[in-house]
């Protein structure tokens, strides 16, 4: 279809074809040019154009053998050319069944001007992983010989590239075809050239461009295992040889992985080699990158979050923080965008307790471009039942910006082990449904000190749907059995100070009646007991602020506030690692 006018004669240390794929590069086989730094190229159809000079500027693996893969070669002309380049098939066109008639412009002994043969592909498999094997249109049409090795092959009726041909059989007239897609796996510069759905060029191309700035410290295939993991069943990769390089593993998710719907691989690869450069440029760009090629259409069956009248739609971001196996003090720590009803992960990395909280600083801003912008955001922390004094909402904003993270956003955390239980799951969102309709928030109160059951607690707890208040930490056993308690009686808001009274009265009432506990619970009860549940968040941020601001902010009431706040509707499920990934 048109005039093939890119077609042209490659002269090196043999003579073979090859084709123009941008106004100054050539794609033909590595065994044309055969180790030569300079070729000589002419066009087909612009004689006039004369010999033009050529440098090999990158090749494939081949080393010679005829059942070598990687036989590609690219040049690179001294100048610029004025002819269309070649134009690629997209990499999900088929040709076998039913099979296309295809075209390639070889050039053998006597034939300076090149002549054309008709083929077609005997199969869409690929053979050894690398080939497809090429059959003679008609028993009597012109077969492969030498002089075809780097034709394009070419598809009759749209006039698009499909591949090359590198190799003939000594009979039958046939050969072998690398295909583009394959072409792409050791000449990342043709990326944007061939056609990948739902991608565009530029897209390609600049994932390639960070990708080959990222180091190939992490071995490919472990890259590869790690990204797929949580989207088993696990694609194998590549049959023959494995990996290149980080840029191959991009381009098989990209147009071999047949993902599980609603599940990104290549976002989650960006992802995840972002969160292992040491650039802070190149990560900050994969991040980007990945944000803008998650999925956004709404996913079936996706929780719905009503919103009471008057009450606040949020736009939430979740980290987990949950104990590694790789090491006593390693953690793993995950963030994810919550938006349209999908957690979607933005990093997650194994680390040291010292590490955390730098890490979460950082892929909290990545996270900000993510999710809602018509929601007011709301970060929540998924921590171990101990983490949960722990003051993240205390945290530096920003490495430049020193206010508490706590002042800048609403700030919440909950239970890991409760979130990972369906029952509790399920009970939450049933007093939920009610705390809807409330316009003020119930508040039981757990005095300071209190000498009561835990299991008695968690009993009278169940099904009040109302919100917990504590007097003290929970810095003793008893404490901490109480905590548990309102954490089992499904509670949607539990609050507690994380200093304070020790509860330690010795029967005092007078201490009793004046600790500091009491009066957290006589005060929060006065703030809070008016404002619906579903906005508390934004509410404890104002108090976070208050205090922050106060002449002496250690002795305001709510300095050290903590918060538990769980609403399952606004947190969806999130893919969890069946392992931690490769570091």
């Amino acid at each position: 279809m048109g005039s093939q006018s890119w077609q042209v004669r490659v002269a090196a240390r043999g003579v073979g074809s090859g084709f123009l794929v941008t106004d100054r590069h050539v794609i033909t086989c590595a065994h044309v040019v055969d180790g030569e730094e300079r070729a000589e190229v002419t066009f087909a159809q612009y004689p006039d154009l004369g010999p033009l000079e050529a440098t090999a500027i990158a090749a494939g693996e081949w080393r010679g053998a005829d059942q070598d893969r990687g036989d590609v070669a690219v040049l690179e002309l001294d100048r610029p050319v004025g002819v269309t380049p070649a134009r690629f098939a997209a990499v999900d066109r088929r040709y076998a069944q039913p099979a296309a008639r295809m075209t390639a412009y070889g050039f053998p002994r006597g034939y300076d001007e090149g002549i054309l043969g008709e083929f077609r592909s005997a199969s869409d498999q690929l053979i050894a992983g690398e080939w497809l094997q090429l059959e003679t249109w008609t028993s009597h049409g012109q077969p492969l010989e030498e002089g075809f090795s780097g034709a394009a092959v070419v598809r009759e009726d749209t006039g698009e590239v499909v591949g090359m041909v590198t190799a003939r059989y000594s009979a039958g007239g046939g050969g072998r075809m690398l295909p583009s897609q394959a072409l792409v796996r050791y000449w990342p510069g043709a990326a944007e050239l061939v056609p990948v759905p739902d991608h565009s060029p530029e897209a390609l191309a600049r994932l390639r461009d960070l990708v080959q700035r990222c180091t190939d410290d992490c071995a490919p295939e472990a890259v590869y295992r790690s990204v797929m993991e949580p989207l088993t069943p696990l694609p194998p990769p590549p049959p023959a040889g494995g990996f290149l390089s980080l840029w191959d593993v991009a381009w098989f998710l990209l147009t071999e992985v047949s993902p599980v719907p609603g599940t990104t691989p290549w976002v989650n690869f960006a992802a995840y080699l972002a969160d292992r450069t040491q650039d802070p440029a190149v990560r900050r760009a994969l991040y980007t990158w990945a944000g803008d090629h998650r999925p956004g259409t709404e996913p079936q069956n996706s929780k719905s979050c009503p919103v009471s009248d008057g009450g606040t739609k949020w736009s939430p971001i979740l980290v987990e923080i949950e104990r590694s196996g790789a090491a006593h003090d390693a953690y793993l720590v995950s963030v994810y965008a919550i938006r349209d009803g999908r957690a979607q992960l933005v990093a997650s990395n194994t680390l040291a307790e010292g590490r955390v909280q730098e890490y979460v600083r950082e892929r909290l801003d990545h996270a900000f471009r993510q999710i809602d912008p018509s929601g007011d955001e709301l970060i929540a922390f998924a921590l171990p039942t101990d983490w949960l004094g722990k003051p993240v909402d205390a945290w530096p904003t920003s490495a430049d910006d020193p206010t508490p993270l706590g002042c800048s956003s609403p700030v919440v955390v909950m239970d890991l082990g409760r979130r990972r239980q369906s029952r509790l799951q399920f009970k939450l969102e049933k007093v939920w449904q009610s705390l809807d309709r409330c316009s003020d928030t119930t508040w039981h109160r757990v005095e300071c000190g209190s000498p009561q059951d835990p299991a008695k607690l968690r009993v009278r707890l169940s099904g009040l749907e109302t919100a917990v208040g504590y007097g003290s930490p929970p810095d003793t056993d008893q404490a901490r059995g109480l905590l548990q308690a309102g954490l089992n009686a499904a509670a949607p808001v539990i609050v507690w100070p994380r200093s304070g009274c020790s509860g330690r009265h010795n029967g005092d009432a007078t201490a009793e009646r004046c600790c500091s506990g009491t009066r957290f619970l006589d005060t929060l009860q006065k703030r809070l007991a008016s404002l619906p549940p579903a906005d508390l968040p934004r509410h404890v941020r104002e108090l976070r602020s208050e205090a922050y601001l106060a002449e002496e902010p250690g002795l305001h009431w709510a300095a050290d506030i903590a918060l538990v706040w769980e609403d399952p509707r606004w947190f969806p499920e999130a893919s969890v690692y069946s392992q931690s990934p490769v570091s």
